[in-house]
């Protein structure tokens, strides 16, 4: 574009160098904010397995701290800390202390189900309860469920929602899963008929007592302390609960 000097008498006159000195400048500024548009962004959420894996980590940590410290003595504040999460984070999973003991018990249920599977789903009423049975009883000799188990113990005089929500979450579920299913076997006829409840009763009794009551104690079970020997007691204890309750013969007229 040809340059046209400006008249000094009038000042307000814009040459046309000043109009592509503008246009030169227009499109550098439009450039730079568009730069600076494009680095904003909004923060989306952490991947899916990142937030399991943080979840996981709390519990974890949660879990060791109870053990270590007992139910009053833990300190939601020094469990977040630990776990490198916020109280905010934590707060907002679980609003309270029993809240976030409560998930504990019951992440461990749910890994018991979850290693049983669905009872009576495409197998036999035998092997169905020889991998009921392994499964509770590995648990329950646990490191980390006798020491949640001592911590409900030492705890429940002062705290009895504790032991509510242990029995609702842990034993009690478990319980009304077998119950359910005896008497489903009960209706096939593979059962004698009767109150299914009993039956549970009678089958745990005989399986986890001595072990229960032994690990209470702080006592070893020599009779069930490897994988082997846990399967053996097992099966006996299925056989011999399966050999009382298999249904009457037919009578003969």
């Amino acid at each position: 574009m040809r340059y046209i000097k400006s008249r000094p008498e009038k000042p307000w006159f814009v040459t046309f160098a000043m109009l592509d000195s503008m246009k030169v400048k227009l499109p550098r500024q439009a450039t730079r904010k568009a730069g600076v548009k494009k680095r904003k962004s909004v923060r989306g959420r952490p991947p899916t397995d990142e937030v399991a894996a943080r979840a996981t980590r709390l519990l974890d940590v949660a879990t060791d701290f109870f053990l270590e410290h007992g139910f009053k003595g833990a300190s939601m504040s020094e469990i977040a800390r630990r776990a490198g999460a916020s109280k905010q984070t934590l707060y907002a999973r679980y609003p309270s202390k029993a809240a976030l003991f409560a998930a504990l018990v019951e992440r461990k249920s749910s890994l018991i189900f979850e290693a049983i599977g669905a009872l009576g789903q495409d197998i036999g009423l035998r092997d169905a309860l020889l991998r009921f049975g392994y499964t509770l009883l590995t648990m329950i000799l646990s490191e980390d469920a006798r020491g949640l188990h001592r911590v409900v113990i030492a705890e429940c005089i002062e705290f009895p929602e504790l032991s509510e929500m242990f029995w609702d979450l842990g034993p009690g579920r478990m319980r009304a899963t077998l119950v359910n299913y005896l008497r489903a076997q009960q209706s096939l006829g593979v059962l004698r008929p009767g109150n299914p409840e009993h039956a549970v009763e009678a089958f745990l009794g005989m399986l986890i007592s001595t072990a229960s009551l032994r690990t209470n104690l702080g006592l070893t079970t020599p009779l069930m302390t490897s994988a082997t020997q846990r399967r053996t007691w097992v099966a006996f204890v299925v056989d011999l609960f399966l050999s009382a309750m298999q249904p009457a013969p037919p009578s003969v007229v």
